[in-house]
């Protein structure tokens, strides 16, 4: 199976403090992936470096084997969903989650 994303030796540091340390992973296509740990491992600065959001210190991000490090995130093809701050509480879970995709959908020209 071909991965869709891969993290090769991926590491973010603000000054002296390393927030990403050298992850690699590859997620395939179909995968249902999940970043757990405790406060403060990197799990935000991880997503934020796939979305465009942070730039790596050193490393690499590939979406379908293109190289996004230098890509702005309005040109990535990924989307983020918060936690907290970014979600609807008078929406379900479901949603929440089409909110994006239909707003993708509907504003995309040719759609």
């Amino acid at each position: 199976m071909n991965s869709v994303l891969d993290l090769r030796n991926l590491s973010k540091r603000f000054g002296t403090h390393s927030a990403v340390d050298g992850i690699s992973l590859s997620i395939n296509k179909g995968e249902f992936f999940s970043l757990v740990g405790p406060s403060g491992c990197g799990k935000t600065t991880t997503l934020r470096l796939i979305a465009g959001f942070e730039t790596p210190s050193s490393g690499e991000i590939l979406l379908n084997g293109a190289r996004l490090n230098d890509i702005p995130p309005y040109e990535r093809n990924v989307s983020t969903v918060f936690q907290n701050y970014a979600l609807f509480p008078h929406l379900t879970v479901a949603q929440n989650v089409a909110f994006g995709l239909e707003r993708r959908c509907c504003s995309t020209p040719g759609r």
